[in-house]
Parts: structure tokens; C-alpha cells; sequence
């Protein structure tokens, strides 16, 4: 019984899903002059956005980098005390 209805919902969903149905495009994208003072406008409003957007994501990175030279070098200094105060003891 439950398998049946599992097979029901799933043809439901995959007519809701699968059905075409028709998009609508903004006025810039559909018919739109591209030289105009609009089109123009929306260009620089999404250059700005990924401009922002790499900006912050190279932070991201930088930072990570950043964290992993820091950790390097903690455990060079770690290494090279541990290994100095063991030579040391043998003397």
C-alpha cells in the first residue's frame, strides 16, 4: 500500500516538475535596446556584484592561506625545539 502510494506521489511530482510552461523575460533581456542607458545600467550593477562578490571570496582565500603559513610555521618551530631538546639530552 505505501509503496503505491509513494509511486503516486512520485508521478505527481514529476508532472509538476516536468510540465513546460512559459517564462517571461524583463524588458532589458527580451526586445531591449543593449545601447541603451538601461541595458547599460543593469551590465554595470552585475560587473559590480561579481566584482563584490571575487573581492570577498579572494579575502576568503587569502585568509585560508594566511592560516595554513601560520600553521607551518608553529610546527616547524615545534619541530625544531623537539628536536633541538633531544639532541640535547644525549650529551
Amino acid at each position: 500500500m505505501t509503496y503505491r502510494i509513494v509511486s503516486l506521489l512520485l508521478v505527481a511530482l514529476s508532472l509538476v516538475l516536468f510540465v513546460p510552461t512559459p517564462s517571461l523575460a524583463c524588458p532589458i533581456c527580451f526586445g531591449g535596446d543593449p545601447d541603451s542607458q538601461l541595458a547599460q545600467s543593469v551590465n554595470w550593477a552585475v560587473f559590480t556584484l561579481l566584482g563584490i562578490t571575487g573581492g570577498v571570496l579572494s579575502g576568503f582565500v587569502g585568509f585560508i592561506l594566511h592560516l595554513v603559513k601560520r600553521s607551518r610555521q608553529a610546527l616547524a618551530h615545534d619541530f625544531e625545539s623537539n628536536r633541538s631538546s633531544d639532541s640535547g639530552g644525549d650529551r
